[in-house]
């Protein structure tokens, strides 16, 4: 998807666009920047992938007017659609908090405008983000409302989409449905199964709690590390456990600094 995105960047964008973007770069710094990255096309994700042709077909037939935002996992077409949306700022792609800013930000704009508006937005994430863009939503429309009564009404209309079979029928009704939840009971598949990640509810607040815990009281935190299944592997010469980590630090370092790390760009501005 990442080379998805800088293809379309390169081949759509002039340069002056992308330097509005980063003023460091350009077409031929961003196309060197793509042909630099090495895909592995067997890797997914569980989860993304009960947005599936079905879903897609459907995006593309009933919801041509709506935004589409998508996050960097979503495979394929659905990452496309949103990409192709993204180019004249009818949609975006990235992390789930740039997915939450744009919608915000749209609700907001338009909310401004105090013109009576229907914004519909689709939403091609785990599930989880759903509730947390819902209450953005009601409450920047709740403080356009206070600000103004009188003013012009905008209501905005977050569309989920996933598989026919990632959704069951409560009651036997079938316009009342739940999200998630499939047929089978819990789990996922790439047919469209659960549409809850089991990965990122690992983390939740009993777990952040007992962690506390254990080093209020001082314990060794190694012994509770999962099993060192690359211990003593190397890649390259180098520690397999520090070149799997070394993303993760690099998009924390992101996070925290809100600049790539030196040592990745030099690594990218370096390459042949």
């Amino acid at each position: 998807n990442i080379v998805t995105m800088l293809d379309s960047i390169v081949n759509t964008w002039d340069d002056d666009r992308i330097s509005g973007l980063h003023p460091l770069h350009n077409r031929k710094t961003l196309a060197k920047l793509r042909d630099s990255i090495d895909v592995y096309p067997n890797g997914n994700c569980v989860v993304h992938h009960m947005f599936g042709g079905e879903v897609v077909r459907t995006v593309r037939e009933q919801y041509d007017d709506a935004f589409v935002t998508a996050h960097l996992e979503v495979p394929g077409e659905m990452f496309e659609i949103a990409m192709e949306k993204s180019l004249d700022g009818r949609g975006a792609v990235g992390s789930t908090s740039d997915i939450l800013n744009f919608i915000s930000g749209k609700v907001a704009e338009a909310a401004r405008s105090n013109k009576a508006k229907r914004l519909k937005f689709v939403l091609g994430t785990e599930a989880g983000m759903v509730t947390a863009i819902v209450r953005s939503v009601q409450d920047i429309l709740a403080e356009s409302l206070a600000e103004n009564d009188t003013g012009g009404r905008v209501e905005a209309e977050i569309i989920f989409p996933v598989a026919s079979e990632a959704v069951t029928p409560v009651g036997g009704d079938a316009d009342m449905v739940v999200v998630p939840g499939v047929p089978a009971g819990e789990g996922c598949s790439t047919a469209g199964g659960c549409a809850m990640c089991p990965f990122m509810k690992m983390n939740d607040l009993d777990a952040v709690m007992d962690v506390a815990d254990l080093l209020l009281e001082g314990k060794d935190m190694r012994g509770y590390l999962p099993p060192q299944r690359l211990k003593g592997k190397t890649l390259d010469g180098r520690k397999a456990v520090d070149v799997g980590a070394e993303p993760i630090m690099h998009m924390r370092h992101f996070m925290l600094e809100n600049a790539l790390p030196d040592k990745l760009v030099e690594r990218i501005t370096s390459s042949p």
